[in-house]
């Protein structure tokens, strides 16, 4: 229980309501945990396709062709979001500044969250697009649709990286932690990609169709779908470690609490549950604690009192003053600090004096520093 201090759990439904949990402890059970209602709110008039946490926010995207903003503050409604023609089927958030939403409209919307303008559309698919992901640098995001392809956007100059043609439409996309790889489910097969090479490193063949993947770290994955069963596999040994039953029927979607505690949820029992679990091959997969949502279980996301302030403490901001025709800029260095843009892309290069003519100077370097090329999307970047 000591790394699920203040998280809360959030899950949209079939039947259009969003629900909230929080997790307690269990004072009968020291290893246990209790998931208790905190919230529930209907803002939606269909069933609801996808959700996401980020700063203080929780967004969810449903089949009526609009996102409802939730403050958790005071666990209340912010607003709404109707900047999609169809149902928002994927979002992605870069805490504490950007949302991704993905639409059956073809098109991904880059949305500044707090003021929450749309300050870019992105459109290469030719079809609905059917999974999103967001890589943690905030400089790159991956999106597949129905089109059967995967592109790799470039965030910083708003357009795509590359394109990759894909047999199948693909359910979801997933980034390691640490930004090297990613995981593509497929019919039913689940393939992990290497960001450095773009191919396929491993591939995970199942009996169903996968529904969800996390990573537990860098080189250990939990995969689940349309079956009870959850498997964990190693990336580095590249064979399974081991499963275990999950819930009576297929598995919907899934999400990393802390780096022990992983969270399943069900579309048919409605079941909530929460596990501990390692990623070697030996220990076996404890149950922590569980609910019983009486709904039909679509999406799932978390949130905590650290999206808010991801960087924590910030050490102080020295200012430079660097030589750009025709005047000089004022340009903070050190760590993303709150402005108007936030998580720039920081570069240093070499500025050099221009030679006169009545003078000649020897050229001076001076540490100098690079706007980023694009206002619009340089702040996805950290």
């Amino acid at each position: 229980m000591e790394g699920l201090a203040g998280h809360e759990l959030l899950v949209g439904t079939y039947e259009e309501f969003v629900l909230g949990y929080k997790i307690v402890k269990d004072e009968e059970d020291e290893a246990g945990c209790k998931l208790e209602p905190t919230f529930t709110s209907r803002a939606h008039c269909g069933p609801i396709r996808s959700m996401a946490a980020g700063s203080k926010y929780v967004i969810s995207g449903g089949s009526d062709d609009k996102c409802t903003i939730y403050e958790m503050s005071g666990r209340t409604e912010h607003g709404t979001l109707v900047h999609h023609d169809d149902s928002v089927t994927c979002l992605a958030t870069q805490p504490p500044s950007h949302l991704l939403t993905a639409s059956d409209d073809n098109s991904i919307a880059v949305v500044r969250m707090g003021s929450w303008q749309v300050e870019k559309t992105l459109y290469k698919h030719t079809a609905g697009v059917t999974a999103l992901a967001m890589h943690p640098t905030g400089k790159l995001a991956f999106s597949a649709g129905k089109d059967k392809k995967l592109i790799t956007w470039n965030l910083v100059k708003a357009r795509p990286a590359f394109i990759t043609n894909i047999k199948g439409i693909a359910e979801f996309i997933t980034v390691s932690p640490d930004g090297s790889r990613y995981a593509v489910g497929v019919h039913r097969r689940v393939d992990v990609y290497s960001i450095e090479s773009a191919g396929v490193e491993y591939t995970i063949e199942l009996k169903a169709r996968p529904n969800c993947l996390v990573f537990l770290d860098n080189d250990t994955v939990v995969v689940a779908g349309e079956e009870s069963e959850a498997q964990v596999h190693s990336l580095i040994e590249k064979t399974k470690l081991k499963s275990w039953p999950a819930h009576q029927t297929r598995i919907r979607c899934m999400s990393l609490l802390a780096h022990n505690i992983l969270v399943t949820a069900s579309s048919c029992d409605g079941h909530i549950k929460l596990w501990r679990i390692d990623s070697d091959r030996l220990s076996p997969v404890s149950l922590m604690g569980s609910v019983d949502t009486q709904c039909r279980v679509t999406c799932l996301t978390a949130w905590h009192p650290g999206l808010r302030n991801p960087g924590k403490k910030r050490k102080k901001d020295e200012t430079v003053e660097v030589n750009v025709t025709p005047k000089k800029v004022k340009i903070s260095e050190g760590k993303a600090v709150k402005s108007s843009v936030v998580d720039t892309v920081i570069e240093t290069e070499e500025v050099s004096k221009p030679k006169t003519e009545k003078k000649k100077f020897k050229k001076k370097k001076k540490v100098g520093t690079e706007v980023a090329p694009s206002p619009e999307v340089a702040a996805l970047a950290s």
